[in-house]
């Protein structure tokens, strides 16, 4: 199924996805500028970096590497790109919302909206992926969605993290969103 296919039967509107992106675009280049213009070695970036989770979510968070370190933790083990058996670790997408107040339970939340509503995971270089809110529910599916710090027992290398996005299920790694930035919540 293709992407605008999968978008209409979680119930978000391909259109206004779309009119959302020039908006994501502009803001990741000018991020991109200011943290080129401020670059620090990659030891201490990593160690600073921040995972930003916006949008329609009760508080918007900053989170660090040390504070995914005290969170719930799990393991993934996955084959990558190149086909190599390797083991992810890190916290599940759910988690990281909930970090931002957000309750994921479709049915007690104030109404179904929920339902229609959109994560959009942002990575450095513009790249970007689209989950339904109710794919990350663990009282709608058991699928591990996972923002993963680590990879064989090692923080993640500079060109795939400080955080990344893996989907284990999936056919294809296309929403394996490398060098994730910020998380948006949105609804149409």
């Amino acid at each position: 199924m293709n992407l605008p296919g999968l978008l209409r039967e979680w119930g978000v509107k391909f259109a206004c996805v779309i009119a959302l992106v020039p908006t994501y675009r502009a803001g990741l280049l000018l991020a991109q500028s200011e943290q080129r213009s401020t670059a620090t070695p990659t030891s201490t970036a990593a160690s600073e970096a921040t995972l930003r989770v916006e949008g329609e979510v009760p508080t918007p968070v900053g989170l660090t590497l040390s504070d995914l370190a005290r969170m719930s933790r799990t393991e993934v083990r996955v084959k990558d790109h190149a086909g190599l058996e390797v083991t992810y670790s890190g916290v599940s997408l759910g988690d990281i919302l909930r970090a931002a107040g957000l309750q994921l339970d479709v049915t007690t939340m104030r109404n179904r909206d929920a339902l229609a509503s959109y994560v959009l995971v942002e990575a450095a270089d513009g790249y970007r992926a689209v989950f339904a809110l109710v794919e990350l529910d663990p009282a709608e599916s058991d699928r591990v969605i996972l923002l993963a710090d680590h990879k064989d027992g090692q923080l993640l290398s500079a060109s795939e993290g400080p955080f990344r996005v893996v989907v284990p299920d999936e056919k294809r790694p296309a929403r394996w969103v490398r060098q994730v930035r910020m998380i948006r919540v949105g609804r149409p």
